[in-house]
């Protein structure tokens, strides 16, 4: 074989190469596999809303790793009386410290686009005005941990939409993050190594994933609030009920966070005495990821948020007062100082 033909062969190889590397990658890109449905969202006070058919309502649902059971919440609007009752319930709300009463409804079909949910363990609150604005209800319902478990549920914040995969399937290849989620029964908890500023060293904590709650991130116990509260009253701000908002930077996963108000409760919830505090909603909302109970994982995109100020962050559990504080450095005068109390 001549030189030109040799070189000429060499190229017809790389060509070849090339478009088989090309066509693979478009295939590759394809082979995402297809979601049994998907629908548009709202993002409405830091929280993934939805609304949806249940039964012959037309209702706003809120998507709830933290609440143990879809439930509907009887409103002025709605009673749900017409929806046939089979027995009692109960619906777990571990960050307020409430379980609260009502009744199991029998199933009813939840229609998320070309795809329809019957929830085995569908509950009816009845109105519970004390329950409903601690979270600040704006939505008849909550999608809970019952949902989470039969789905890989997908958020795009870019095309706000929720897709919703068989649970097996595995998406960690689209997704640059991935973090574990333990769970604990049917609740998904995550492990972070991070400093808060009241510690002298990263340790290990753990948190619920609460996308009810629409605050960023919630710490609760002893160790944390006797540091965090140092240099003033303990006693008194427990008697009053008085928690601490600060900011701090961590990281989850791939994902920096910077500025983010966190909350220090004064108190700990009854059920919760088993985990540092909870993560919620307002950390995952900026950013396209999955909810992966079935594969025990939840998947992130890449990047950072930076909360230039606290507002539109300061959301207390159970009606706590709270004072807001500033950690500096502690080769400063003094650690800690108040900016604010509320």
């Amino acid at each position: 074989m001549t030189g030109i033909y040799r070189n000429l062969w060499h190229f017809i190889q790389f060509l070849a190469l090339a478009i088989g590397l090309t066509s693979g990658a478009i295939a590759g890109e394809t082979l995402k596999p297809a979601p049994l449905t998907q629908v548009p969202i709202e993002i409405i006070n830091n929280r993934v809303m939805i609304t949806v058919p249940v039964a012959h309502y037309s209702l706003s649902l809120t998507l709830d790793t933290g609440a143990s059971s879809t439930a509907l919440f009887q409103s002025n609007q709605y009673t749900f009386n017409d929806l046939s009752v089979i027995g009692d319930a109960n619906i777990i709300f571990p960050a307020l410290d409430k379980i609260v009463q009502g009744f199991k409804l029998a199933p009813v079909p939840i229609t998320f686009g070309a795809h329809t949910y019957m929830p085995d363990r569908l509950l009816k609150i009845d109105r519970q005005p004390t329950i409903g604005d601690r979270l600040n209800f704006k939505f008849d319902g909550v999608l809970g941990q019952d949902f989470f478990s039969t789905f890989v549920v997908e958020i795009n914040r870019e095309t706000l939409t929720m897709s919703l995969y068989p649970a097996g399937t595995n998406l960690s290849k689209y997704f640059r993050g991935s973090l574990p989620l333990y769970m604990k029964g049917t609740a998904p908890h995550i492990k972070l190594y991070n400093k808060m500023p009241w510690e002298k060293q990263n340790q290990s904590k753990e948190f619920m994933l609460d996308t009810g709650y629409p605050g960023a991130m919630v710490l609760w116990g002893n160790k944390h609030f006797h540091l965090a509260a140092k240099g003033n009253d303990i006693k008194a701000l427990r008697a009053e009920n008085k928690g601490i908002f600060t900011s701090i930077n961590f990281k989850i996963g791939m994902i920096q966070f910077f500025r983010t108000p966190i909350f220090v409760s004064p108190n700990v919830p009854h059920q919760a005495k088993v985990r540092d505090g909870l993560i919620g909603s307002n950390i995952l909302i900026w950013f396209h990821h999955v909810i992966d109970f079935p594969g025990k994982r939840l998947l992130l995109d890449t990047g950072s948020v930076n909360f230039n100020q606290m507002d539109g962050g300061l959301y207390v559990l159970n009606t706590e007062a709270f004072l807001i504080k500033r950690f500096i450095p502690e080769s400063h005068a003094a650690s800690i100082f108040v900016l604010e109390e509320k």
